[in-house]
């Protein structure tokens, strides 16, 4: 049995590329036991075997060459047990980002699934909703460079993992007094609703009050609503309700999965209460 090893050899022992081991070498984490200064072939020696499947054992937990390194360094049981507690405790704090990522992306394609499901647009349906909660900055917006700083804004107030793709948690408030002087297009209020409040000033968060609400989904952008308003306002009268809070318009399938304008989906809900 020959303690000499060449490159090729030593790599082939714990199935890694000669490759890696000129980078090792390069980098200072891994050196060869000789370097023919003629040829500048690499040799290594077998009792360096420990130390490369330690390394390669370290790069399966995760840890970086310099953590890697800070583990060879004065190397003891002590400081070993330390920086693998210290790994650990970050493996569990990926692994819940990771559980929640999970069960995030779980319900956006459940949601995304459902939704694409809708294929009645002209239908008016009454809704009992419960109570919510929105985070809102009260901003009027009345173009389309008002309403990219509005949500950004909003976006930044969260602290989620991957919040708003494939969500249908923003949306446009009208106020009601507005609405009954047919001005469609003025004092329009972005928001998000809230999962975790955590870090969010109490004085942007309100409630959206439960109750009854006629509900109708449409295409198009956040100022594409006039048309359906005037059917549902004409459709609540007929009905024998009156409107009683602001028009909430909530997005269903935004910019975020689609370029096509004719998939775009918002639902509008207007809280309502019989004469």
């Amino acid at each position: 049995m020959k303690d000499k090893l060449s490159i090729g050899e030593f790599a082939r022992l714990r199935n890694i590329t000669t490759e890696t081991l000129r980078h090792y070498d390069r980098i200072g984490l891994l050196k060869p036991m000789k370097v023919d200064p003629k040829t500048g072939y690499r040799y290594y020696s077998i009792l360096q075997y420990e130390q490369l499947g330690t390394i390669k054992e370290l790069r399966q937990l995760g840890m970086s060459i310099d953590e890697i390194k800070k583990y060879f360094n004065n190397r003891n049981l002590k400081q070993s047990v330390h920086i693998l507690k210290d790994k650990h405790d970050k493996l569990i704090k990926k692994i819940k980002e990771l559980q929640e990522l999970e069960k995030n992306i779980s319900k956006k394609i459940k949601h995304l699934e459902d939704i694409s499901q809708v294929s009645d647009f002209e239908g008016i349906v009454i809704k009992e909703i419960e109570e919510r909660e929105i985070i809102t900055f009260d901003k009027s917006i009345k173009n389309e460079i008002d309403l990219s700083y509005a949500c950004l804004e909003l976006e930044n107030t969260l602290k989620e993992i991957a919040p708003i793709l494939a969500s249908n948690r923003f949306g446009a408030i009208r106020k009601q007094k507005d609405i009954a002087l047919n001005k469609y297009k003025e004092s329009i209020v972005m928001f998000l609703f809230i999962k975790d409040k955590e870090n969010i000033d109490e004085k942007h968060i309100k409630k959206i009050e439960k109750g009854t609400y006629a509900c109708l989904y449409g295409k198009g952008s956040i100022w594409d609503i006039e048309v359906h308003l005037k059917k549902m306002i004409a459709y609540i009268e007929k009905e024998g309700y009156s409107i009683c809070g602001d028009i909430l318009q909530i997005d269903q399938i935004d910019i975020s999965v689609t370029d096509k304008r004719d998939e775009v989906l918002f639902e509008i809900q207007i809280p309502i209460k019989k004469h």
